[in-house]
């Protein structure tokens, strides 16, 4: 693809491990609108300094310590706490409203005794906030087994089209579905090549229905594939669920 080869350095490292089809459901302009505001915050660091302060303040009380300087080796020596401590992460910047830092690959990650240490690079989006709480419908109507909030959730990230009938409405929320895994209240176990075929199958749905998507699917999938790369790499198994419940419970009651 065209874009591919205008992307800046470090998001086209990261897109060689998005499927590529991904990038033909997101409506072109919007994407070539997105290219100098990345450029600006890779190269420049645009908005990183805020982000990075509120992000530092979120994360300090799950354990997850951040440094704006590079690290100088990565290594991970209880490989069960980190990987928690990596889904907390995950979830945490989902419910946050500041922006995420998207790059979780391992490299930015080492163990230190006082937990795990985290540099942020400067790739980070400000989701809209539409599609944020639609995701979030998402994920609790999953975890929570309430088909009509997971529903509500894809509709509002844009995925369920009115038109859909009963049929494509099935199909659409299992090939969705796919990435989470099947067993729901089991530990799971994290395979990249598994997600990229579920973002595969979702892509060639829509474009079988000639539907584009919102950019933030595109930051949602790379914010997913390298959060997979990281847990793939540390071999073990998550309580997914109990952790996504954590932090949706702690974010509730700070609002409360």
């Amino acid at each position: 693809m065209i874009l591919l080869r205008i992307l800046p350095g470090v998001l086209k490292e990261l897109a060689k491990h998005v499927p590529t089809v991904l990038f033909q459901t997101v409506e072109w302009s919007e994407l070539a609108a997105e290219i100098p505001k990345l450029s600006r915050r890779l190269v420049q660091n645009e908005g990183y300094d805020e982000l990075y302060h509120a992000q530092l303040e979120l994360l300090a009380p799950q354990g997850i310590h951040l440094t704006n300087q590079p690290l100088t080796s990565s290594q991970f020596m209880t490989p069960k706490s980190c990987g928690e401590q990596l889904l907390t992460l995950y979830f945490v910047q989902l419910f946050s409203t500041t922006g995420l830092f998207l790059d979780l690959r391992p490299q930015h990650f080492n163990e230190e005794k006082s937990g795990l240490t985290w540099h942020p690079t400067g790739l980070w989006t400000q989701l809209d906030e539409g599609f944020r709480q639609g995701l979030l419908k998402v994920y609790e109507g999953f975890y929570l087994e309430n088909d009509e909030r997971y529903y509500e959730g894809l509709e509002g990230i844009g995925l369920l089209k009115p038109n859909f009938d009963r049929e494509e409405k099935q199909q659409l929320g299992d090939l969705f579905r796919a990435q989470f895994g099947s067993a729901l209240d089991q530990d799971m176990k994290f395979d990249l090549e598994h997600l990229k075929d579920s973002i595969v199958g979702l892509s060639n749905f829509m474009l079988l229905k000639k539907l584009t998507i919102s950019k933030d699917f595109l930051y949602l999938g790379i914010y997913l594939v390298t959060l997979y790369a990281s847990l793939e790499h540390l071999g073990e198994s998550y309580p997914v669920k109990k952790i996504y419940l954590g932090v949706r419970d702690r974010f509730t009651s700070a609002r409360a």
